[in-house]
């Protein structure tokens, strides 16, 4: 995520310098089906930008727009048309839409799924000769204009460089895409010059903030998808480079890596494969991953939740817990690094896609976790629901106690100031309950896949039910703990101020 880029409305201006905003701290990932134990294709993100940042999971409804209507990102003045018809999608957007709207992850209503986007940034040489556009598109917009536009992924990546080459991009972005036929990455590179491939079946990627593709088949029309100019300009920046005499994508458009891609990069590799070569001094790191280890659901969250586990390394926020003081930025300190799960974290998502799920549902399940899954669960959605629970829609900006988000955020709040006390009886619970619904889920997706082609209003109808009795009980569990955590956390308080 790149929002303080936006609202400050100094894009160009950091970009043209070479400096990368402290909020753009995303990881991406991708697992392709032949990797993973039940065939399904794992892909989603963590978004990751500050504390205390509240997020909602809406349900965007289909509509009717009138002609020459317009979409109009109020954080950078980017404009563009609506399709006549705007398709329905589930969206988990920011909660302040004047500073962007940030529609983050979903599927519409013709299965096309979304992750937009792991913010990134060209190198200064690429950007004298190509930079950012001021009021061009950025993260704040691109699920909004994208998910309710198009009906296959490769529409939708060809609607994204249709709007690169027409207006500009606002930044660096990362966006996957993906539907029945399978999973689209793309890297938006600088002002006007992009490249997105098919993402093979056989491979895995883990992708902070920086770009990854290395070389691309720019021949194979079908696969990919690249602007005209995208080695014309690395050649005129001065910044082209051959690795085994082809031109290298992420290599050309970089700049040095920094710590806190560096150690996300490096852990989440290791995280899915501890046996993979790579190591943390690295200069870089390649998008396509091997490996003969097969994959599931939990590894992908487990992935979400990596704070180091199994490294010689420890994470950033530990430092003021070990008596060194508290850090002042993601720079790696002896010891001490930036982990995928961090303070900053505020939702996580996973879509959990199905070759047998039929695309009305979204082509299979978004594990979606509203507030860092730390200590949060991930619930399982099916696309084709119209609404969702109340505490995932208040929008109040400091701690409310209705708000799903802000509960979540202070129970990790509370669990992470006092380790010793609580340890990790949050997250077992947590990841308990995980469990349960892995086995509902694939009963309730089969029901619902079996009634889509009948009746899809009953359909929708049983998905609505389901998600929302879950989540209601599930808040009120997690208010229960709440009330528990504070209780404790005060015995704990006052037993330190007696010392």
């Amino acid at each position: 995520m790149n929002k303080k880029k936006i609202i400050l409305g100094a894009v160009t201006a950091l970009a043209a310098l070479g400096f990368q905003s402290s909020a753009s701290a995303c990881t991406g990932f991708i697992i392709g089906k032949d990797l993973t134990k039940d065939g399904s294709t794992l892909y989603g993100r963590t978004e990751d930008l500050e504390p205390n940042h509240n997020k909602n999971f809406l349900v965007r409804k289909a509509k009717d727009n009138k002609s020459g209507e317009k979409w109009k990102d109020q954080a950078n003045g980017f404009e563009y048309p609506l399709p006549k018809h705007s398709f329905k999608y589930t969206a988990v957007p920011d909660v302040t839409p004047e500073e962007g709207v940030y529609d983050e992850a979903g599927s519409n209503e013709y299965g096309v799924s979304m992750s937009a986007t792991v913010s990134a940034s060209a190198n200064k040489k690429i950007l004298k000769v190509d930079p950012y556009v001021k009021d061009g598109l950025a993260e704040s917009s691109m699920a909004s204009v994208i998910l309710p536009s198009v009906k296959t992924a490769k529409e939708g990546i060809q609607l994204i460089a249709k709007i690169v080459d027409e207006k500009g991009s606002a930044e660096g972005n990362i966006v996957t895409i993906a539907d029945k036929e399978g999973i689209w990455y793309m890297e938006i590179l600088s002002g006007h010059q992009y490249v997105a491939i098919k993402f093979p079946n056989d491979k895995f990627a883990v992708f902070p903030n920086t770009f990854y593709l290395g070389q691309v088949n720019f021949d194979d029309k079908e696969n990919t998808i690249a602007s005209a100019d995208v080695q014309k300009v690395a050649q005129k920046a001065k910044s082209f480079k051959k690795v085994d005499g082809k031109f290298h994508v992420s290599r050309s458009y970089n700049p040095p890596m920094n710590d806190a891609n560096r150690s996300r990069a490096f852990s989440g590799i290791k995280s899915l494969d501890p046996d993979s070569k790579v190591t943390y001094k690295d200069d870089n790191y390649e998008l396509l991953q091997s490996t003969n280890k097969k994959f599931t659901l939990e590894d992908a969250q487990k992935l979400q939740r990596n704070r180091f586990e199994g490294l010689d390394l420890k994470p950033l926020d530990q430092m003021e817990l070990d008596g060194k003081g508290k850090p002042k930025s993601k720079e790696a300190i002896k010891g001490y690094a930036y982990p995928i799960s961090n303070p900053n974290v505020m939702e996580a998502h996973i879509f959990q896609l199905k070759d047998d799920v039929p695309a009305e549902l979204g082509g299979g399940v978004m594990w979606l976790s509203i507030g860092s899954p730390r200590n949060a669960p991930y619930l399982p959605y099916l696309g084709n629901i119209s609404k969702t629970y109340k505490a995932y829609q208040e929008k109040s900006t400091k701690y409310n106690g209705d708000s799903w988000y802000w509960t979540i955020s202070h129970i990790n709040d509370m669990v992470a100031a006092n380790p010793k006390k609580f340890g990790t009886e949050v997250i077992d619970e947590m990841k308990k309950l995980e469990k349960t619904w892995m086995t509902e889920q694939e009963t309730t997706t089969k029901e619902v896949s079996d009634l889509v082609s009948k009746d899809p209003a009953a359909a929708e109808e049983k998905a609505n039910k389901v998600s929302m009795d879950r989540a209601e009980k599930t808040f009120k569990r997690l208010k229960e703990i709440e009330k528990k955590l504070v209780k404790e956390s005060k015995k704990v308080k006052k037993a330190k101020s007696k010392n």
